[in-house]
């Protein structure tokens, strides 16, 4: 059986940025996450610049003593700032939080200009009252965003926010790279600075946060009064808590044991580059510049490996998924602290992020998965909680033990190798990371529902976009084609699909042909009650369930059992269908819609979806006559159908043949013709072969 198709980076950032207020809310919220990443690179370079003429420890202890700064406020104070934050106006503490963390950021420069001596003294100054300041103004921030964005659209931007928040950390550290680049440059304009990059990048941070202050100040969020009902939902005020109290129960067991190791391994592998990447960058020679875009490196693996892992792997089952990425990216770190070449280390380290980015998205799918709804909350708590304190602790002690590992030469025959303190602690994290991420694919694969015969068959079937028959199941895979036709009304479905029966069966192959909803006697009596314009009552909701039920029924009792005796199964509509009418024309959550319909088929995923696209105007114009419940609807609901179809198709080419209904239908056949061919099964048994010594011969008809 299929699995099931994962879905896409979310396609409906565009409809909750079409609200003016929560789209300069974002403004600002970029621009703060902007200023926060390029503040962490500029702080920890002036830290080695400022500690160049001291003890060979000290620009270790500086180094590791910037990431404390930066991170342990959140870890340690927040359960006091919570309080303290929800008794503030929302508005006017994101206004002054980013006007006072621009002017503490402006003045470390300033202060090290003026008075060198004092300069790092006041960098852990500035730094710590800095994230105190931002202590205040996430919680502000979080509980913003309700009351700027419809209840329905709140996940959406929930999902944009957290997005947002990572996802510019590899610009600021593109952008710290492109400025060190050119440090030569600005030192020779702008002489008497410490490191030029550096203060350069303070003061864009400065002014980044005073831009937020001006987009925030003008933003409409209700007043509030100060109350225990105002505390922020999603602040951090329980990492602590959450990282000692180990939910319980089912969930508690081996799974979560194997998911915490997994998840532990990535970050503090990743926490390692972050607290030795300057200076390991240093000693391969690149300095900033190789900082940044080691740090670039590690995020931006990270946000591609969680976009691109499940859709490259969505045959593989997720919990092998996870351990495999968990894995790889421990393993990876062994030579990138082993290898003496800056460019050879980027790609390792971008490897790194990439397959930590597939670990935590198939992480968190598992949880979706086999947790309980109401167990959710307090996995995803413990997760990120246990993630935080991993992410301080390997990122603060990996410079300090760097620091005292120190560096040597090693005679080697004639060569010598320098053997570096950073290079050791990046290999020496990476073997331990690897042994507890072993550990945790054991652990998360015991039972798991999904595996098939072995780890390296399933993922080189998986990579090959192809299942593996699951051991220990009744059913067997199904070996025959399953043959999707989707798109609008009028699109000349029904047309092709007859075409295409008579077509393969002249070719000897065994053709189901059926259409969503009405191939079974449960589906009829669902067709007629779904179409019918008396029925106009059926609300959103229940119309996607009465279509999952017809999908369920519809797939166990005809195309399951058609596709395990090798047929090909050509239908008329599947889930796209209601992706398209129910999620973008119903305007519903199509992630619910997916959940459900993933759920009714089994996750069986076409082989091949062919998309007829019509203008609705011209598709309606077709039919004619008296026009049913669906086809009766506004022509602004049968366009959100239509371009709901054509973004799923952008979002799974690789499924997808989109034609254009309006060419010549004999056109539109051969092109159908033309890609189904690619794949089709044999429509002769082997045996049968053997024993005639003929080949099935496909006609170019």
């Amino acid at each position: 059986m299929s699995r099931p198709a994962s879905p896409g980076a979310p396609s409906e950032a565009h409809n909750v940025l079409a609200i003016t207020p929560f789209r300069r809310l974002w403004i600002s919220l970029s621009l703060s996450s902007l200023g926060d990443w390029l503040s962490l690179l500029a702080l920890i370079s002036l830290a080695v610049v400022f500690t160049a003429d001291g003890p060979h420890l000290a620009r270790y202890l500086a180094v590791a003593g910037v990431v404390a700064v930066r991170l342990a406020p959140a870890v340690l104070l927040s359960p006091l700032a919570g309080p303290l934050a929800d008794r503030l106006d929302r508005r006017w503490t994101m206004v002054v939080g980013d006007v006072l963390r621009a002017l503490l950021y402006i003045s470390i420069p300033v202060v090290g200009l003026l008075a060198p001596g004092s300069g790092l003294v006041w960098l852990f100054v500035a730094s710590f009252l800095a994230e105190v300041v931002a202590l205040l103004w996430t919680p502000a921030k979080d509980s913003a965003v309700p009351s700027l964005v419809p209840r329905k659209l709140l996940g959406q931007a929930d999902k944009l926010v957290l997005f947002t928040t990572y996802g510019t950390a590899p610009v600021a550290a593109l952008l710290f790279a492109a400025l060190a680049s050119v440090s030569n440059l600005l030192g020779a304009l702008l002489p008497g600075m410490a490191k030029p990059e550096a203060d350069i990048a303070l003061y864009l941070n400065g002014l980044t946060f005073l831009v937020a202050a001006a987009v925030a100040a003008g933003l409409p969020i209700p007043s509030h009064r100060p109350g225990k009902d105002d505390e922020s939902p999603t602040r951090d005020s329980r990492i602590l808590a959450s990282v000692w109290n180990r939910p319980r129960g089912a969930v508690g067991g081996p799974l979560l044991t194997g998911l915490t190791l997994g998840m532990l391994a990535t970050v503090a592998a990743g926490g390692a580059v972050i607290g030795a990447g300057r200076l390991h960058a240093e000693a391969l020679g690149a300095g900033n510049a190789g900082f940044g875009m080691l740090f670039a490196a590690v995020f931006g693996g990270m946000a591609l490996g969680v976009v691109s892992g499940p859709r490259i792997l969505k045959k593989l089952s997720r919990r092998r998924m996870f351990g495999v990425g968990a894995a790889l990216a421990a393993f990876v770190l062994l030579p990138a602290g082993a290898v003496w070449d800056m460019v050879l280390t980027v790609f390792l380290v971008l490897a790194l992020g990439v397959c930590a980015g597939v670990a935590w998205a198939a992480g968190l799918a598992v949880v979706a998965r086999e947790t309980e709804e109401e167990d959710r909350g307090a996995v995803h708590a413990h997760l990120n909680g246990t993630a935080r304190l991993t992410l301080l602790l390997s990122a603060v002690l990996a410079p300090v033990a760097a620091g005292f590992v120190g560096d040597h030469a090693l005679p080697v025959g004639p060569l010598t190798y320098d053997l570096r303190g950073t290079g050791v602690v990046l290999s020496v994290v990476g073997l331990l990371a690897a042994v507890a991420a072993l550990v945790a694919h054991r652990q998360v694969n015991k039972g798991d529902p999904e595996a098939g015969p072995g780890l390296i068959p399933e993922l080189f079937a998986a990579l090959r976009g192809v299942a593996v028959p699951v051991e220990g199941t009744e059913e067997e895979k199904p070996t025959g084609a399953f043959i999707v036709l989707e798109g609008g009304e009028g699109a000349g479905k029904s047309t092709q699909v007859r075409e295409l029966t008579v077509w393969l069966r002249d070719q000897g192959f065994e053709v189901v042909s059926t259409r969503q909803p009405g191939a079974t006697k449960l589906g009829m009596r669902l067709r007629a009650l779904l179409l019918d314009r008396e029925n106009s009552h059926i609300t959103p909701r229940a119309e996607a369930l009465l279509y999952a039920a017809d999908k369920a029924d519809h797939v166990q009792q005809e195309i399951l059992p058609a596709l395990r005796r090798g047929a090909v199964v050509i239908s008329d509509r599947y889930v796209d269908s209601t992706l398209a009418y129910q999620g973008a024309g119903r305007e519903l959550d199509p992630d619910d819609i997916r959940r459900i319909s993933d759920w009714a088929t089994q996750g069986l995923v076409p082989d091949l979806t062919v998309l007829l696209d019509v203008r609705p105007e011209e598709g309606l114009a077709r039919l004619g006559g008296a026009v049913d419940r669906i086809e009766a609807e506004s022509a602004e609901f049968h366009n959100r159908v239509r371009k709901g179809f054509l973004d799923l198709a952008r979002q799974d080419p690789e499924r997808y043949l989109v034609l254009d209904a309006r060419e010549p239908q004999e056109k539109v056949t051969r092109e159908i013709r033309r890609r189904v061919r690619a794949f089709l099964p044999d429509p002769v048994p082997s045996n049968a072969e053997a024993v005639t010594g003929m080949i099935p011969v496909i006609r170019n008809n």
